[in-house]
């Protein structure tokens, strides 16, 4: 039996409107899972999600592998956050290749092994996540699972900083400040920990004080001038 090109024209219509439909519905549950998670409906959020990563959908095999691993709606277990968040990495997102970077890092639920979580974080960096690249600064700061490497340290602590995250921003003045691999630099140390500070980070309090008590009254005034321009302009152009 043959079908007419309007017919089949209007099956694959069909198909089209079922799969947005579909999509939309996946949205919704991983969107009500969020919900409840911020309410601290943990298990709400875990029978939003489970389905879905089963289904193959890595961000929500992700939230799984967060929720076992930090026991939230389920009683913890490293061993099943580590599986959930290997088949989203298998996907390559950056996320999960993050996470069980972190489990190897902090040995939670394997034996700390630094090398491998340096090959998980050098991944996820790749995709830009700016706490990957962090982590991954981080070890080469330490020397840990990975040479010991300042100058690509504070590349990538600057790349993280630039993507607004505050740990970066305030390892990046640390290195500044403390001079590691060059000279000390208490004027771009003072801007990048101000700007920390403003995200959150109370830990850079302690570099600003430093390059205050460094500076002179008037560059000091020139850095906060400057904290403002980053923040007006973007940090992609901040010093």
């Amino acid at each position: 039996m043959r079908i007419s090109k309007v017919c089949r024209a209007l099956s694959l219509i069909l198909v089209i409107v079922l799969q947005y439909k579909l999509a939309l519905a996946q949205e919704d549950r991983f969107d009500a899972g969020v919900a409840a998670t911020e309410r601290g409906h943990f298990a709400t959020a875990l029978r939003a999600w489970l389905p879905m990563a089963e289904e193959g959908v890595a961000e929500a095999q992700n939230n799984v592998g967060h929720m076992y691993e930090r026991g939230l709606g389920v009683a913890q277990n490293y061993a099943l956050a580590m599986q959930w968040y290997r088949r989203a990495a298998d996907q390559d997102l950056a996320e999960a290749q993050l996470n069980i970077g972190l489990l190897y890092y902090y040995g939670y639920g394997v034996a700390t092994n630094h090398r491998e979580a340096v090959s998980w974080f050098r991944a996820a960096a790749e995709s830009e996540l700016p706490e990957a690249e962090y982590m991954l600064a981080l070890a080469y700061e330490q020397g840990t699972g990975i040479g010991l490497d300042y100058r690509e340290a504070r590349r990538l602590f600057l790349k993280s900083a630039r993507a607004n995250y505050a740990p970066a921003q305030m390892m990046f003045a640390f290195m500044l400040q403390a001079g590691e691999g060059v000279d000390s630099d208490s004027f771009r140390a003072y801007v990048w920990g101000k700007i920390a500070e403003l995200n959150g980070s109370e830990e850079a309090i302690d570099v600003t004080s430093i390059a205050t008590v460094l500076l002179e009254d008037e560059e000091v005034l020139e850095a906060d001038a400057m904290v403002r321009q980053c923040l007006e302009q973007g940090l992609d152009t901040c010093l």
